[in-house]
Parts: structure tokens; C-alpha cells; sequence
């Protein structure tokens, strides 16, 4: 299978490496879809082989062209990308200019427009031009995830591959092996990001801060500090939905550690700072961690309620303090 390092999109990968290896490319590509799912990335990709001296049905990876494509400086290659709010006349303009001119060093000229949905209506007319009577050798690539905001005559004239979003339990999977991440994180981040591995990345990195602070929160509490973890939860209510799930999950996994020992191999994979913190909470009574879960299970349930804050989070706190310290 080309290109294994793009998730999913089966279908779209064979329709393309056929295309590679038959040399019968269409002059124009619309790849739309949810955002993040990897439109832009499959673009690149097939840019590049297209582009190769070596292995045009795959790329190489090793050639002159290939280096220089990785290294965003290949003289035959033109990507767009909004600087601003819109792209306008001019960019797209200086994009035709360029596709015009003579090959450097590949038997293809390459433009790529991402976010082509923000293209102004001047925009958008200037490149139908290009697109109905295309320069020789010259391939478009068009990405959008709204393609109902593009001018029809403009869709009509591309060959269309439609992106869908990515299977939860393969943007799970991409995120333990490759950012490390516990699977039920891996799984709760794959489900709130509707599958899209984009978004999904961009949680796991911004989650970083918010794991520091949790573990951080449970040690607070564990010294009997309970003024201090109320004034950080109350400063964090907003975000409440993502850290109360990662409080039970470190509960959890320091309860299965005290009842099953050496038999508990999820604690494998946890970061070591994850670890520490399980392995210290698993010397704890499991009585104490189950109480502090059930804890942690009311407190949601008032927070859901629209309980009191005040009075909910002192009786969660109290309750926490003498179960973990």
C-alpha cells in the first residue's frame, strides 16, 4: 500500500497510486472533507511523486527532487496557503505566472491551493481560467473542507475525491504509538475529536499543561492543601468536562494496581511521570481509592446539576483529602 504513513483513506490512496502508475493524472484535483483528516498531507505526498526523478509512482524520498520538495524549495512546486482571511487576485495570479513558466527539473509543474474556500470571487475566477485551459504538464491541487462554499462551475471542472472522517479506534491507535498516550486517553481524545487526526493531535500536545496540572491538583490534595485545589479547580470549572476524567482515570489505574499487581500491564504504558503518581496513589487502602472514585462520581454529578459550587467542591475536597492523604 502507498504512502502507509497516511491514516486511512483506503480508497482514495489506490484511485491515486493507479493514477501515479498509469501516468494518467487528471489536470485538476478537489480533495474535500472534515478537517484534519489529511486531505493536505495525501496532496503533498502524491505532489512529490509525481515530482520524483526515481520512483514517480510512489516517490523515492532519496533524489534530488524529492530533497528538495521535503525542504519546501523545489522550483517546480507552489503551494497557497491563506495568510490572512481570504486569498486573493494577486496570489493566484502569481500562481499562474509561475505554473507558466518552464520545468526546472520534473516533467510536471505543481500547484496546491490549500483552504481554497477562501478564495475571493476574483480569486476564484482568475484560477477557473487556468483550470478549464490548463498550461502542459501543469497539475492543480485544490483542498477544502467546505465545499459547498466553492463556485460550482469551479468543482465541476476537477476530479473530485471525497475525504470522510478517520475510524476513532485508528486516531486512538496513532496516538499511543506515536505521542505515547494511555488508551483511555488515546481513546477519550480520538472521540472528541469526531476523527479527525488533526484535531486529535492538537488536544494530546495542548494536553500536555493540563496532566502536569491534574497531577499536580492530586499532590495538592494528598499534602492536605485543600484551599489551594479548590481555588484551582475553580479557576479550571470551564475545562471541568476534560479533567475530572483524567482524575478518575488516575484513580482507577492506581485502584487496579493495588488489586492486581504485576498483572495490571496497562501501567506499561503510561509516561513515567503517570507512573510515579499511580504507583504512589496504589499504596493507598483500595477501600480509600474506591471511596475517592465515588467521590469524584458525585462531584460530577453535582457539577452536572448546576449544584451549588461552593458547597459541592469543599464536600469534594474534604472527602478526597481523607481518602488520599
Amino acid at each position: 500500500m502507498f504512502w502507509p504513513q497516511i491514516l486511512g483513506h483506503v480508497m482514495q490512496k489506490e484511485l491515486l497510486s493507479h493514477a501515479l502508475m498509469s501516468r494518467r493524472v487528471h489536470h485538476a484535483y478537489l480533495f474535500f472533507g472534515p478537517s484534519g483528516v489529511g486531505k493536505k498531507t495525501l496532496a503533498l505526498e502524491v505532489a512529490k511523486a509525481l515530482l520524483c526523478s526515481e520512483s514517480p509512482d510512489a516517490g523515492c524520498g532519496r533524489c534530488r527532487s524529492c530533497l528538495l520538495f521535503d525542504a519546501s524549495l523545489h522550483p517546480d512546486f507552489f503551494l497557497i496557503s491563506p495568510k490572512t482571511g481570504t486569498i486573493g487576485i494577486d496570489e493566484v495570479r502569481d500562481l499562474i505566472e509561475r505554473l507558466a513558466l518552464k520545468r526546472v527539473l520534473s516533467p510536471f509543474r505543481i500547484g496546491l491551493i490549500d483552504e481554497v474556500e477562501k478564495l475571493t470571487e476574483e480569486a476564484a475566477n482568475c484560477l477557473l481560467k487556468t483550470v478549464e485551459e490548463p498550461p502542459e504538464g501543469v497539475v492543480l491541487f485544490l483542498v477544502t473542507s467546505q465545499v459547498l462554499a466553492l463556485p460550482g462551475t469551479l468543482v465541476s471542472r476537477c476530479q473530485k475525491l471525497a475525504f470522510s472522517a478517520l475510524p476513532e479506534e485508528l486516531v486512538a491507535r496513532y496516538l499511543e504509538e506515536h505521542e505515547g498516550l494511555s488508551p483511555d486517553l488515546a481513546r477519550a481524545l480520538a472521540f472528541a475529536s469526531s476523527g479527525s487526526i488533526g484535531e486529535a493531535l492538537r488536544l494530546a500536545r495542548g494536553m500536555e499543561d493540563t496532566l502536569f496540572a491534574v497531577r499536580s491538583f492530586l499532590e495538592t490534595v494528598q499534602e492536605g492543601d485543600i484551599f489551594r485545589a479548590g481555588f484551582w479547580l475553580s479557576q479550571h470549572r470551564e475545562e471541568l468536562h476534560r479533567i475530572l476524567p483524567l482524575l478518575a482515570g488516575y484513580l482507577r489505574d492506581a485502584l487496579f494496581v493495588r488489586l492486581l499487581g504485576d498483572r495490571y500491564h496497562r501501567v506499561t504504558v503510561l509516561s513515567r511521570e503517570d507512573r510515579c503518581l499511580v504507583e504512589r496513589l496504589a499504596h493507598l487502602d483500595s477501600g480509600a481509592l474506591r471511596r475517592a472514585l465515588v467521590a469524584l462520581g458525585t462531584f460530577s454529578e453535582d457539577v452536572l446539576s448546576n449544584a451549588q459550587w461552593d458547597v459541592a467542591c469543599f464536600h469534594f475536597l474534604l472527602k478526597l483529602r481523607g481518602e488520599l492523604s
